[in-house]
């Protein structure tokens, strides 16, 4: 039996990857020696094709990482604390689905949103630790934005469930 990896999750796990790397670039841009990178570059730009293919290979598993993360810590914290209440329901996911063309999507956004919320929350506590406090401030406020907005997704979401089972 062949299943195909769906091409959203690939996405999904690189965007996620891609994100996290580029928020915590800052927390690196003064330890690299611009000096070496020059001594280098000739390597370097010979091994371009292969670094890159690592790099990808590298943000999917971090998104990958991530987004596991997020299902194991955010999601069953913000139903714990009713940030992002979840309704009883009897049907599946893939019967809504096929129902509601729209309900999928906003399934994998609302993922989305949890792995952003994990991001910035790794981030966040990165940015503590190195003394980065405006820093750590401005991933606390997209956690709010990313939770509040969760939660009126979240709520679209249980409605649907609720009138489909």
């Amino acid at each position: 039996m062949k299943e195909k990896i769906p091409f959203y999750n690939i996405v999904n796990m690189f965007f996620v990857g891609c994100v996290f790397v580029i928020f915590t670039i800052p927390f690196f841009i003064d330890a690299i020696d611009l000096d070496a990178t020059k001594k280098y570059s000739e390597i370097i730009s010979n091994w371009t094709g292969i670094i890159s293919v690592v790099a990808i290979a590298a943000m999917f598993e971090i998104g990958f990482i991530i987004n596991r993360l997020g299902s194991i810590i955010i999601e069953p914290l913000y139903v714990i604390l009713k940030i992002w209440p979840r309704e009883k329901y009897d049907a599946k996911i893939s019967e809504i689905s096929q129902s509601n063309a729209k309900f999928q999507s906003m399934i994998t956004e609302l993922n989305l949103m949890r792995s952003h919320i994990m991001i910035c929350l790794i981030i966040l506590i990165a940015a503590l630790f190195l003394g980065k406090f405006l820093y750590a401030l401005s991933m606390f406020a997209l956690i709010c934005v990313f939770s509040f907005g969760g939660r009126k997704h979240n709520t679209k979401i249980n409605i649907i469930r609720k009138q489909n089972g």
